[in-house]
């Protein structure tokens, strides 16, 4: 047995389920009409359809189903005869492409009687073939022969009206078929039961998530802002019942009608306002659904000063404030009226913000040099406005706004007659016969033509004004015109720098798009190019004016305080860069600390004549950088110096090593050695050469000569550290000399020199860096000194002053020499929450993440409306 192809592994199994794939292919295509009549009795069961029906008519529908079910049975009993061996191994070896029915000859047997050799070894070759076959047998899944029967495709029609049936039926399967069944009461299936179901949307300046149907159906009570739309419906009224008969009772209201949505379903909309009882009502007037309903109301903005304004160097009014808002202020604004007429009462904007549910502060700057109330006592109000118009204003504040004092006598002059116009409109003759008899003075004419024209522009109106705006338009140009006089094109630069950077804030606050932030932050640039170009001007054409110089004495700088071009391009470049990446809060910070900085700015005066503090100062800059340079110089003539005794000890052993080869190897192991020694050599004067450049390089200039060519060596370092020490002692000297306070760590540093010149005396460079690092640190130590006693000096020389914003105290974060990373009256990052780089790669990736989610239509709608709203806020 053991010889027969048959129990191979698998045989017995392949015929079997050969066996099964000729069954299946035989009974589905007959029991396939069968399959149709119940699955269509069943979709008309699950779509409730036999309740249409009268009795008769539904027990004649069960028949012929029946009928028909029983008749396709009874056409299909031939194919559920049993499948014989034959057609198993006949499906084997059609699948197998095994020709001549070779899986029949497994049964055949050689008579016992055949003796013949050959032809038994001529058997086992034919029974050894047969196994191969064997081993390679395939059996293919059935084939349907469904389409041959159904070229109309009925199948996918009858599969799809059973997955309609499906999802209509879904929670009432068991009821329908119940009632397919039972013809005397198909009639009284009960109904759908009638949903109720409610939404809730917020407002959208909330910025609430809505409530959809499922949380309103799992809850009694409801807590909603005010405003807030209420969006009720109903489905699956009973036939007869007439949906806009439907109510929705809000509190505060009559009930609302229902519209129609179709039969048996419609809607009702309310705005809700009123806390009370929110529900549902049927068409018969009983209540469905119902919550208790909670309307948070919205609260009317706060604001309120944080201090008094202040005047900044340029003449803008710095306006720090607190508002606060239950959905966040929108706008904040400045009211304005004199103390002589209160009842008429000015608004300017202040500010567009972006609106945050709770408290902020935050400053404001108002240019109101230019305005008519300028240098009066006026009676200032800040008023917070939120998104749906509610206005909160703060307690009045007694002021008196800033005014700009002109130097030209001709701008002095025009502006008196600007305030006359203010204050006695009735004057309007005699004021315009004034500014006419200025235009034609020597002065103006001076400045060019420009000037007098305007001049008599500006009397021709005076004198023919007759409305309140035709005379503030006046005034307008008189300003325009004393400000032409007093400083040319600067004032024209710095109006339109001002009025770009106000631009900028609004289109923040009102989420432009980038197309247009990028646009007005090249129009910045531009701007700002100008305004410190025309400011650089000026402070030319006044240090060239003897008279302008007498008028504003030069003061002392405070290094700490100085900022240049370089970082108010900085600044520029990474608000570009936050706006870039979405961090639009961030980027309107990092834009108010640079008008800050800009209201602020002056252009540094005293640089030619320094304060005694000051020469100090830069002197002992310039002693840290040579003790800097002494101590570097000191490390590589170690390094140095350790390289010679290294390389001594490698030739010294290597000498050892060819005099034991020489006698080992005679003459032609000397051969080697003499070359190596002779690259050793150039190795070492080119090492050499190199190290004399490098110590050259760090050497100090002196006396205008490259002294670094000369090669180093600790006795000279010893004269130069003997004569920074010299130095340090004279610089000592003269600011006692001077009644300047002297800090302890210089004594301490040139006793730290005076050791580390008596190590370098004695050729030892690396006993000298210590002491050389010890006096650098205490040097740094007492420019710190140095500079904060200067700073507090500053502060009482200065002074706040009356409206001016107080001159901050020394800070610690700076080096002896001034070089700060925060400056006073500057951009100050501290306290701000102004990202870093990496925050700024973050925020990229999480921004991508957000488009590339809201991109995937298959998350849930309420998800993807969430991702909406997130970018259209960012």
């Amino acid at each position: 047995m053991s010889d027969d192809p048959r129990l191979q592994r698998g045989f017995e199994l392949r015929v079997r389920l050969a066996r099964v794939v000729v069954a299946v292919e035989r009974v589905w295509p007959a029991i396939w009409p069968a399959v149709g009549v119940a699955g269509l009795f069943l979709a008309v069961s699950l779509l409730d359809l036999w309740h249409r029906l009268p009795p008769l008519l539904h027990v004649a529908g069960l028949s012929a189903f029946a009928v028909g079910f029983a008749l396709t049975l009874w056409r299909a009993r031939g194919a559920f005869g049993g499948v014989g061996p034959e057609a198993a191994l006949a499906r084997l070896e059609r699948d197998s492409a095994i020709p001549h029915r070779a899986l029949r000859a497994l049964d055949d047997r050689l008579p016992e009687e055949v003796a013949d050799p050959a032809t038994r070894a001529l058997w086992e070759a034919h029974r050894a073939r047969l196994a191969r076959l064997v081993g390679r047998l395939r059996l293919a899944p059935p084939r349907s022969a469904l389409p041959a029967r159904d070229p109309w495709a009925l199948r996918a029609a009858l599969l799809l009206l059973l997955v309609v049936a499906l999802v209509d039926g879904r929670g009432e399967y068991g009821a329908r078929l119940r009632a397919a069944f039972s013809p005397a009461v198909a009639e009284t299936v009960p109904p759908p039961a009638v949903t109720a179901s409610l939404w809730v949307t917020p407002p959208a300046y909330t910025r609430k998530a809505p409530l959809g149907a499922d949380q309103t159906r799992s809850t009694d009570r409801l807590v909603v802002p005010a405003g807030s739309e209420a969006l009720g419906q109903l489905h699956h009224l009973p036939e007869g019942l007439d949906p806009t008969a439907a109510r929705l009772a809000v509190p505060g209201s009559e009930p609302l009608a229902f519209t129609a949505l179709g039969p048996g379903s419609g809607e009702a909309k309310a705005t809700l306002g009123e806390s009370g009882r929110l529900a549902i009502l049927g068409p018969d007037g009983k209540e469905l659904a119902g919550w208790t309903l909670e309307v948070v109301p919205d609260l009317a903005p706060t604001v309120s000063f944080l201090d008094e304004p202040k005047q900044t160097h340029r003449g803008v009014l710095r306006i720090a404030f607190e508002a606060a808002d239950d959905y966040g202020v929108a706008e904040i604004a400045l009211e304005l009226a004199t103390a002589s007429r209160p009842e008429e009462t000015e608004r300017l904007p202040l500010a567009k913000t972006q609106p945050k549910p709770g408290k902020f502060a935050s400053a404001a700057y108002s240019d109101l040099l230019a305005h008519p109330f300028a240098g009066l006592p006026v009676r200032m109000r800040l008023e917070a406005v939120d998104s749906i118009g509610q206005v909160g204003k703060s307690g009045p504040l007694e002021v008196v706004l800033p005014e700009r004092q002109f130097r030209n006598p001709l701008a002095r002059a025009v502006i008196e007659q600007r305030k006359a116009l203010v204050a006695t409109p009735e004057q309007q003759p005699q004021i315009a016969g004034r500014l006419a008899a200025l235009a034609e003075t020597q002065a103006a004419a001076a400045i060019g033509a420009t000037v007098p024209l305007s001049l008599r522009i500006a009397a021709l109106r005076s004198r023919d004004a007759e409305t309140r705006e035709q005379r503030r338009a006046v005034i307008d140009l008189l300003w325009e015109i004393a400000l032409f006089i007093e400083e040319g094109t600067l004032s024209q630069a710095e109006r339109e720098l001002r009025a770009l950077q106000e631009r900028l804030e609004r289109a923040l606050a009102e989420q432009a798009s980038d197309a247009e932030l990028e646009r007005l932050m090249a129009e910045l640039q531009e701007a700002l190019d100008r305004f410190l170009e025309e400011l650089a001007r000026q402070a030319l054409a006044e240090q060239q004016d003897p008279a302008a110089r007498e008028q504003q004495p030069m003061q002392p700088v405070d290094p700490s305080r100085l900022v240049d071009r370089q970082d108010l391009q900085r600044m520029l470049d990474r608000a570009r860069e936050l706006m870039r990446s979405g961090q639009r809060d961030a980027a309107r910070q990092l834009l108010s600390q640079l008008r800050e900085m800009l209201e602020n700015l002056q252009v540094a005066r005293g640089q030619q004549r320094q304060s005694p503090e000051q020469k100090a100062l830069s002197d002992l800059q310039k002693m840290i950088e040579l003790q800097r340079n002494l101590l570097d110089r000191s490390h590589r003539m170690q390094q140095g110096a350790l390289g010679d005794q290294q390389r001594r000890q490698e030739g010294a052993q290597g000498q050892q090593g060819r005099q034991g080869q020489q006698g080992l190897q005679g003459q032609r192991g000397r051969q080697p050695g003499q070359q190596q020694g002779q690259r050793g050599q150039r190795g070492q004067g080119q090492r050499g050469q190199q190290g004399q450049g490098q110590m050259g390089e760090g050497q100090p200039m002196e006396g205008g000569e490259a002294e670094n060519a000369l090669p180093d060596s600790p006795g000279r370092a010893a004269a130069e550290q003997e004569g920074l020490r010299r130095a340090l002692g004279e610089l000592m000297r003269r600011m006692g000399e001077q009644g300047m306070p002297i800090p302890r760590e210089l004594g301490q540093a040139e006793l730290s020199m005076r050791r580390a010149r008596d190590a370098l005396g004695e050729g030892d460079p690396g006993r000298a860096a210590p002491p050389q690092a010890q006096a650098l640190d205490l040097l740094q130590q007492g420019g710190q000194a140095m500079l904060e006693q200067m700073q507090q000096q500053m502060g009482q020389d200065q002074g706040p002053g009356p409206g001016r914003e107080p001159l901050a105290q020394g800070r610690r974060s700076r080096d002896p020499l001034g070089r700060s990373q925060f400056n006073d009256g500057g951009w100050d990052p501290r306290g701000e929450l102004v990202p870093e780089e990496a925050d700024l790669g973050r925020a990229r990736e999480v921004l991508e993440e957000l488009y590339r989610r809201s991109g995937e239509r298959n998350r849930p709608p309420i998800e993807l409306d969430y991702y909406k709203r997130l970018l259209d806020r960012f």
